[in-house]
């Protein structure tokens, strides 16, 4: 299992001989498509990109690999300041023509999240498996994104795993053995799925709600910030890509999915002492478009409360806090309300 170790400062100061600045955390950004403008929700501009890409390069952005990330998680390591991983699910055509040459040619590495079935299927704006071997011969990460890109909680844990396994099976007959990052299809899983997950061999998992991976995460859901044409202007990709994980504790519910008679949830969780000025917290559910009460019944202690029940599908709650020079701390959590499948 990878097991992370809380971190007691989210950021190591530089040092009088000059060495390098560290945070506890990393920002993971998901992209899907690249210049396929008829697509805003999954797709993002070109030109867009190429400034993102410039940011990245003139801002003074580290990289490493998604791999690296878990690793250092795992050994409770700290990253390089401002250290950024860019991932990229589902496999489309774009990635190989408009993504990977502009990202390859400014030293940035990328992970690809592979489902399988569109691949097999040949479909004409997803990439083939000689493409796929050709990005990874190139340094590109493979990753496993189910067979079907199915509805995980909506299929049922028996159906969700076969549907990975299956993915498995292809991914050793076309690569030569199974990528060892996994991402939940839509972000969506439950807490069973994720045991499932880790139990099937995973070094680490990923999903699709907003937010840096720090050692507060659990391992088998790790935040990134998902980026499109209406999120990815420079102002909020600066935002993201400079934010910081809020290390917490005894965050509840540990369950992801919403029983019925518990919507809304009580959402809390308590906060390292290391963090100042708690009093300006925010947290924001999806599905309102203003913040949600804060209540503080010990010190340190968050609780998140509000009285509009989420809709069908998936949700989430974002916190946010100012940690200085800049820069946020920002916490994100993912709950799926069972009924709802969207796409």
């Amino acid at each position: 299992m990878l097991c992370l170790f809380i971190l007691t400062e989210a950021t190591w100061a530089q040092s009088a001989n000059g060495a390098e600045e560290r945070d506890s955390s990393a920002v993971a950004l998901l992209y899907h498509r690249f210049g396929e403008d008829t697509l805003p929700t999954t797709n993002i501009r070109l030109k867009q990109f190429e400034a993102h890409i410039a940011a990245l390069k003139s801002e003074g952005y580290n990289f490493i690999s998604l791999q690296e990330a878990a690793y250092r998680l795992k050994k409770g390591e700290p990253f390089p300041k401002f250290t950024v991983l860019v991932t990229v699910d589902d496999a489309y055509k774009s990635v190989m023509t408009e993504a990977w040459p502009r990202l390859k040619a400014a030293g940035i590495p990328m992970t690809l999240f592979v489902s399988t079935d569109p691949v097999d299927e040949g479909h004409s704006n997803y990439l083939s498996w000689e493409d796929i071997r050709a990005l990874q011969e190139d340094g590109v990460e493979i990753g496993h994104h189910t067979a079907s890109h199915l509805h995980m909680p909506y299929a049922g844990l028996e159906t969700a795993m076969a549907d990975v396994r299956r993915a498995s099976k292809r991914f050793i007959e076309e690569l030569g053995s199974v990528p060892s990052l996994f991402a939940y299809p839509y972000g969506e899983y439950t807490a069973e799925i994720r045991r499932a997950i880790e139990a099937e061999g995973f070094e680490a998992a990923f999903g699709q709600f907003s937010g840096p991976m720090g050692p507060s995460d659990h391992p088998y859901s790790l935040p990134r910030f998902p980026v499109n044409e209406r999120y990815g202007d420079q102002t909020r990709f600066k935002l993201v890509s400079q934010s910081l994980a809020l290390s917490v504790s005894d965050m509840s519910p540990t369950q992801p999915l919403v029983k019925e008679g518990q919507n809304p949830p009580i959402f809390g969780f308590t906060v390292s002492r290391s963090v100042r000025g708690l009093s300006a917290i925010a947290c924001y559910p999806s599905h309102l478009g203003w913040a949600a009460e804060i209540v503080h019944p010990i010190e340190n202690r968050v609780e998140v409360r509000f009285n509009e029940p989420f809709p069908k599908g998936r949700n989430r709650i974002n916190c946010t806090l100012p940690a200085g020079n800049g820069r946020w701390y920002w916490l994100g959590s993912f709950f799926y309300v069972p009924g709802g499948v969207l796409d």
